[in-house]
């Protein structure tokens, strides 16, 4: 999985395109121009490094050079340019209102829209054949209003005619249905409360078209909370006018970036936070650079508003503190009373396989950094202990198992614990993963969009609520773990994850390498870390998805950190309880569920440490049946004790239609298709259930002899045709 990391660790080539410039042959820095995906005069096509991509990157206004200033004081006005009308894809207005159908205002045009799309070439594979763009938008709404949106697509071959959706459907679907114009192009709805949604002019079939799924072009509209930053004469306000591949913020200071300042250096570049800082976003701030501390750990740390960090440029190789692997984050803390609020993470870097997540926080993989050596994580890659020794952040034990003795500014609560909220992650590459809070962290409220793991549980005591992924074309959306340092890994909750969408079943024919496919849940488990009591409960799942648990834990895991004695952990007493998916599992070939254990453990290596998954419980519903162990290819002799119960219905309350007996609605007979062809369900109240997700249905066709189902907007009883004895309407209340 990892082979893009080991290329750009150990295959720098002269003359490759590194921070924005161009290093010609004699390793003589020479400025090069500013469009997107050049390749560097005098480049070397060496391991894969120096490719040219796609642009994309969000619309800002080009770099500019800057007089360099000695700290971070007062920001130029520098505006960026418009978007372009090329990326004009979408037009969005709103406005607020008392409540759903109260529709008492004239929406505004929303001017600030940002538009990104896959940077890296078509060659790059790491994309992992995703494509596609996202337009999206942050916008705010007050405590018990709502906001009434008018949203119009201009994507070739978009229309709301096949099918209406703002995901996640299992909020938005009791708020009302959406008002198409414009021949289905454009759409009137009610966003009822806070959140991350998908707005989506396309039929629900299309999630199971390859082509059409990764190369979508999505709307995303952020939906947040009012947030108050101070008053900017309190805030030292930052300035890109700095030469210095990093900057300090802090101790004991607090600082602003401003909206229309184009933060952009020309090269990657860092600020390393410290104790007693705050820095705050303008709405609409955007800014290429990374917001790290691994050198040592800090506290009470505030990264709060509404702007967006950008990963653009290629990091130089292993500065300490600065793009060693502990380090090559949008945000890299370690510490306490860490907060990240609000900010758009993203990864616009065009060059093929350059590892980086989007926000790691108390990562309990990685060491605090030092002088003598930059960690690499490669070594906990097909390796075997005894590991060397790094010394541990707020880990238990160091990287070679013995005792950390230091944990000056670690959490031992929740109250002293990371918090991550309304932030969104979004990538385009393996080994660009999402949001992992570590130790006593909890992450809510976010939005995660990547081509490897979205969420990562990987520490005790974590809460993970109510988040919204979409899993793009490889990786687990709740990835269980790989290569943790030995230390108990105990009650972490994960609870309301939205899967709107995952792609994951274009990969998983060939990863990982068994029998599993990349499910909602799994991972392949190498640590010494023993895993107990995890509670996940509530994984709603909307459309195609290959499986929903696949876990194998392995000595020979990839990424892998055994005990000294080559032991690895247990998985014991963890609880999925109500995992939903809409729609019956898509699989492409060669894979299903699947839980194994380690089937040959070292000698010596029993109890907790022989690798079993023991004692776990799985609940849950797959198109309406119940997901059972024949759902599962499952090794007995190591996953002891493996349950099935029965998970409620979680869509009975929500189903408000009238039954019309005996009829039938098409068009010019009291209906307008949107299915053309049928879908075949399991019940009339499945067939309930896609209208309910679906803005524009308002009522379905079910033949009750074969369960077909059909979805129709412009439903009007009065005009229904006869249903021959085998057809009956139910109507959308």
């Amino acid at each position: 999985k990892k082979a893009a990391k080991r290329r750009e660790k150990y295959c720098k080539p002269a003359g490759s395109f590194f921070n924005g410039r161009a290093e010609a042959k004699d390793g003589t820095p020479t400025l090069q121009g500013t469009k997107k995906g050049a390749v560097a005069a005098g480049c070397v096509k060496t391991c894969g490094l120096c490719v040219g991509g796609e642009g994309g990157a969000p619309t800002i206004s080009s770099p500019t050079t800057a007089a360099p200033v000695k700290s971070p004081v007062v920001a130029p006005t520098t505006t960026p340019e418009p978007p372009t009308p090329t990326n004009a894809l979408y037009s969005i207005k709103a406005c607020v209102v008392d409540g759903v159908g109260q529709a008492s205002c004239t929406p505004v045009l929303v001017d600030d829209i940002r538009y990104m799309k896959q940077p890296a070439a078509n060659s790059c594979e790491e994309r992992e054949g995703q494509k596609g763009s996202v337009t999206y938008v942050d916008l705010t709404l007050p405590q018990g209003r709502v906001l009434y949106v008018e949203v119009s697509t201009y994507v070739p071959g978009q229309s709301g005619a096949r099918g209406f959706f703002v995901r996640p459907t299992r909020k938005t679907r009791n708020w009302g249905t959406a008002q198409l114009a414009n021949g289905g192009t454009q759409a009137s709805f009610y966003l009822a409360d806070t959140g991350q949604f998908s707005v989506e002019f396309a039929s629900d079939s299309l999630w199971k078209n390859q082509n059409q799924a990764t190369t979508f072009d999505a709307l995303m509209i952020f939906v947040n909370p009012v947030v108050i930053i101070p008053n900017s004469n309190t805030l030292i306000e930052i300035s890109p006018g700095s030469n210095s591949v990093f900057e300090n913020l802090g101790p004991n200071k607090d600082y602003l970036f401003n909206a229309g300042v184009n933060y952009d250096w020309g090269r990657d570049h860092v600020f390393k936070v410290h104790d007693n800082t705050q820095v705050y976003f303008e709405k609409g701030a955007y800014v290429r650079a990374r917001i790290v501390q691994t050198e040592k750990k800090v506290k009470n740390i505030i990264l709060k508003g509404y702007g967006t960090l950008d990963v653009h440029y290629d990091l130089e190789y292993d500065e300490i503190g600065i793009s060693d692997d502990a380090t090559r984050q949008n945000v890299g803390i370690y510490g306490k009373n860490i907060q990240v609020y609000g900010l758009t993470l993203i990864n616009t870097n065009p060059t093929c396989g350059l590892f980086g997540y989007c926000l790691n926080i108390n990562a309990n993989w990685s060491p605090l950094t030092n002088d003598d050596e930059p960690f690499d994580a490669f070594d906990l890659q097909l390796k075997d202990p005894p590991f060397a020794f790094r010394q541990a952040h707020c880990q238990e034990n160091n990287m070679d198992d013995s005792p950390n003795t230091d944990f000056t500014n670690c959490p031992t609560s929740h109250e002293e614990g990371q918090k991550v909220s309304y932030v969104k992650c979004m990538t385009w590459q393996l080994g660009h993963d999402g949001l992992n809070a570590g130790k006593w962290g909890t992450v809510e409220n976010s939005f995660v969009r990547t081509v490897d793991d979205a969420i990562k549980p990987w520490d005790s005591h974590g809460i993970y609520n109510d988040i919204t992924i979409w899993q793009l074309t490889l990786g687990w959306p709740i990835n269980f773990g790989w290569w943790n340092w030995n230390q108990p890994d105990v009650d972490t909750v994960i609870d309301s994850i939205y899967v709107i969408h995952n792609h994951n079943w274009v990969t998983s024919p060939t990863w990982p390498e068994n029998q599993s496919g990349q499910c909602i849940v799994g991972g392949i488990y190498g640590s010494g870390a023993v895993k107990q009591r995890y509670q996940l409960s509530n994984i709603f799942v909307e459309t195609a998805a290959s499986c929903a648990v696949g876990l194998q834990i392995s000595k020979n895991a990839y990424s892998r950190h055994p005990t000294p004695e080559g032991c690895v952990g247990n998985m014991n007493d963890m609880n999925i309880n109500g995992i939903y998916f809409d729609e019956e599992f898509y699989q492409t070939g060669g894979y299903n569920n699947f839980l194994s254990g380690e089937t040959a453990p070292e000698s010596g290596c029993t109890g907790d440490l022989s690798g079993k998954i023991k004692n776990m419980s799985i609940s849950g519903l797959v198109a309406g049946r119940p997901l059972s162990k024949s759902d599962f290819i499952v090794d007995d002799s190591t996953v002891p004790n493996l349950t099935f119960g029965t998970a409620p219905d979680p869509n009975a309350r929500d189903r408000n239609y009238v039954k019309y007996a005996n009829k039938n609605a098409y068009e010019r007979n009291g209906g307008v298709e949107i299915d053309i062809d049928a879908i075949t369900v399991r019940s009339s109240e499945q067939c309930q259930d896609r209208c309910s997700s679906d803005w524009s249905c308002e009522c379905v066709v079910y033949n009750s002899s074969n369960s077909n189902c059909w979805k129709r907007s412009s439903c009007t009883p009065t005009e229904f045709d006869d249903g021959g004895g085998i057809l009956d309407v139910y109507v959308r209340q």
